[in-house]
């Protein structure tokens, strides 16, 4: 009997539309930004100096140092947070090889594991990405629980979601930077779009967790799926290095709320047991193999 796996080729993967999104929400931020401050009777000139000069600005910023932050995140996060890269032959590390294959990853992600009860995956893209998994959870989880986690974070890897994310963040500073040059937005209208363009990043990390949660499922079962997140929920508060990092951790700040990183334990539960995003995951049943790449740490 053939095994289904996971088509990531079918994924709707692609950051492109939520880049345009991005662009589209800084140009209506910008209008908006320069209208309020426009003074009257030269309210176009200033609109047309100040928000048509940021239409080319803030996406071209917003874009560079996304992808420039993305580009040193794997090498800042094993240099700054503790991280103990796992060489090929950790039992760890193969496990997540073979998730890998049967998600249909081409290249295999750098494996680490850290002393937080938490997990995550961050990189440009899945040729530059790395997998963190903390050692509370590998002595706590069951085998196939630890799974559903590792599937998740490589779901989240094959949706690009590390991209979406982090252009989402630098189109918001590099919006609100722009804006901070007029005194009239300073003093209130910069305040403003800050939080609105908060809010739409966070319900942005909040979609993606939901599409991750399938993936994980897709590779294990919804049940242990559920069964993962129930633990983690029981598990101890967050730490302060979890707290900072939030909207990149599988357990984020999850209150129910618009400054939520994550859903609620009840609504991620939900939508797996409803399947509402895990059956719209592609599947297929015959994969190629994966690449193996010579500068994984051995």
């Amino acid at each position: 009997m053939a095994v289904e796996k996971v088509n990531v080729q079918n994924l709707k993967n692609s950051s492109f539309p939520t880049w345009l999104s991005l662009v589209f929400g800084s140009w209506v931020g910008l209008l908006w930004g320069s209208l309020i401050s426009a003074p009257v009777g030269i309210g176009f000139g200033v609109l047309a100096g100040s928000a048509f000069g940021g239409f080319l600005a803030v996406p071209l910023w917003g874009t560079i140092w996304g992808l420039v932050g993305l580009g040193r995140q794997r090498e800042n996060a094993i240099r700054q947070q503790g991280i103990t890269l796992l060489k090929e032959g950790d039992p760890l590390a193969r496990r997540v090889y073979t998730l890998s294959a049967q998600l249909g990853l081409k290249t295999r992600p750098w494996v680490g594991v850290m002393p937080h009860n938490n997990a995550y995956a961050i990189g440009a893209h899945a040729d530059a990405a790395l997998v963190v998994i903390g050692q509370p959870l590998i002595d706590t989880m069951s085998e196939a629980e630890v799974d559903a986690v590792i599937g998740h974070e490589l779901g989240h890897i094959a949706n690009n979601d590390m991209r979406r994310m982090g252009l989402a963040r630098s189109f918001q500073n590099s919006l609100v930077w722009y804006l901070g040059f007029s005194q009239t937005v300073q003093n209130w209208g910069r305040w403003i779009l800050t939080w609105l363009s908060e809010l739409f990043v966070l319900r942005l990390s909040r979609s993606r967790e939901y599409w991750a949660d399938a993936i994980g499922a897709a590779l294990t079962s919804k049940e242990h799926m559920i069964a993962a997140l129930e633990k983690l929920h029981n598990g101890p508060k967050l730490s302060e290095f979890e707290r900072s990092n939030a909207r990149l951790m599988f357990r984020g700040v999850a209150a129910g709320s618009l400054l939520s990183t994550h859903p609620t334990l009840e609504e991620r539960r939900a939508a797996l047991r409803t399947e509402a995003y895990l059956k719209q995951i592609p599947l297929l049943t015959d994969h190629g193999a994966i690449s193996h790449s010579s500068h994984r740490p051995r």
